[in-house]
This record gives structure tokens, C-alpha cells and sequence, in this order.
């Protein structure tokens, strides 16, 4: 399977989840999280895929530069829809193009390091399993409610390793 085949499979599963919650429980604080709340997770997650999409038409991939919209935190319709747009366009990304990935490190200096989309979008595949685990953690305690797959959080890798 190629990066991209993988990413609109997680955005099925992500764009399920939203349409399940309502916007209250999206914004909630959970205490697991230290104040911050689900949308932000999927904000976190989405804007990435933006940024990276961003770096389709600039050659330029810059995560730290994320510009951190509101409306994706806190209505879980306009990320679901957000998500639905990149599922479309990374169907058109040339995984072989060459790109600068901006890093943040910390410092004033802010190094680039060459990369190719095919790359990032593995990072951002991988970034996103990360974030969905965390965000399973909060449903499964709060909103027991939600259905989620089994297999949502858990890299390919581990359920190859465990015979998921």
C-alpha cells in the first residue's frame, strides 16, 4: 500500500469519528490531555497535513508554521470536511517531488533538510496514528459512546507484531 492509499484510510476512520461527535464534547477539557481537548488533537493532526500539502506548491514543508485555525478545534463538521479536502488532493501529490522541511529545533536557527513527499507523508501518516492513539485514550474514558475500529491508534507495524 502507498503512503497516500494509507492516509485517505485514515481519514475514513478520522471523518467517522467526527461525525459522531457533537461540538461540546469535542471542546472539552479532559484532564488526561492537561487541558487540551480532542479538537485540538485533530486540529494538531489536520494542520499538519495541510502544511504538508502547503509544501506541495511551495517546495517549502514548515510544520512549526501551522496556523493554528479555531474553527478546526472546535466544530468537528468543518475539520471533518477539512480532512475530506486533503483525502482529495493527496491522491495528486507527486510522492517523488523534492521538498525543504523547515525544522524547529528550538533555536533561532531554523535548518532545512531535503525530503521528499513520499517522505512526509509518511511522517505525517505516522503523526497522525500517534495523535488518533491519544485521542482514543480520551474517548474510551469520557465517551464510551463514540465507535472507533479496533485497530484505530495502533500502528501497522504493531498489529503485524501482536497477528492484529
Amino acid at each position: 500500500m502507498q503512503a497516500s492509499e494509507a492516509i485517505i484510510q485514515l481519514i475514513q476512520q478520522i471523518r467517522g469519528i467526527l461525525k459522531q461527535l457533537d461540538p461540546a464534547d469535542y471542546q472539552r477539557v479532559l484532564p488526561e490531555y492537561r487541558g487540551s481537548t480532542i479538537g485540538q488533537h485533530f486540529r494538531h493532526m489536520l494542520e499538519f497535513f495541510q502544511c504538508l500539502e502547503g509544501g506541495c506548491a511551495t517546495g517549502d514543508v514548515d510544520y512549526a508554521a501551522r496556523p493554528r485555525n479555531p474553527l478546526f478545534e472546535q466544530i468537528p463538521g468543518a475539520a471533518e470536511v477539512a480532512f475530506a479536502r486533503f483525502a482529495d488532493s493527496v491522491q495528486r501529490m507527486d510522492t517523488e517531488r523534492v521538498v525543504a522541511v523547515v525544522a524547529e529545533l528550538g533555536s533561532d536557527l531554523r535548518p532545512a533538510y531535503t525530503s521528499s513527499l513520499g517522505r512526509e507523508l509518511v511522517f505525517a501518516y505516522d503523526h497522525a496514528i500517534h495523535h488518533l492513539a491519544i485521542i482514543r485514550m480520551g474517548l474510551s474514558i469520557h465517551f464510551p459512546h463514540i465507535s472507533v475500529a479496533d485497530h484505530l491508534g495502533i500502528s501497522p507495524s504493531t498489529l503485524k507484531a501482536v497477528g492484529g
